[in-house]
């Protein structure tokens, strides 16, 4: 009866001679550890190949994720600007000024003083396309308070820590000297 490569008994085939039966044994023995050895790094290499798998299915999700993220804005941004009107007054005008200020900067000649046209214009601006910060001023007027609050308190926590150090060494002090004999003073 022949037995299965698992199998730790090993029985010698009948044709055998009685010397050849160690060496069959061992022979035996032999193909077992290979084949057990075969079998964990065939086990090693599959789980290896499952955890690149599995790295590169997480990679793919992550991905997938964030073209779809991507796409759906694209498809938001398509939607807004499908809304928008385009004022090409205003895109024809912004054109105009980017090229009289690019022929403006790329010029090596300075101006030794500024044209008031210029700077009335660069004014006008100012006031009509930006919004001042009206609560500018109330807000730095609150922080100031609020930093002057703050620095009172720092002080004050760190005067009473300073006091309480003081207290507590004096408390330790009267502890100590509590505790000792009296002394015995020699005129």
């Amino acid at each position: 009866m022949e037995t299965s490569p698992t199998s730790t008994s090993f029985t010698p085939p009948t044709w055998a001679p009685e010397g050849m039966d160690d060496i069959q044994y061992l022979l035996h023995l032999e193909a077992m550890r290979r084949y057990q050895e075969d079998s964990r790094n065939v086990k090693r290499q599959v789980e290896e190949q499952v955890r690149t798998w599995l790295d590169a299915k997480c990679d793919y999700q992550r991905d997938f994720g964030r073209l779809a993220r991507l796409l759906k804005c694209a498809a938001l941004q398509t939607a807004v600007d499908a809304q928008r009107v385009p004022d090409v007054d205003k895109i024809e005008q912004a054109a105009k000024d980017i090229a009289s200020l690019r022929s403006k900067l790329s010029s090596d000649l300075r101006p030794a003083t500024l044209d008031s046209k210029d700077l009335e214009q660069c004014l006008e601006h100012l006031k009509t396309a930006h919004k001042p910060r009206l609560n500018l001023s109330r807000q730095q007027r609150e922080f100031a308070q609020n930093q002057e609050a703050f620095n009172g308190l720092r002080t004050a926590v760190d005067g009473l820590e300073n006091g309480m150090e003081l207290g507590m060494m004096q408390a330790m002090d009267r502890l100590v000297d509590d505790l000792l004999p009296p002394r015995d003073s020699v005129n």
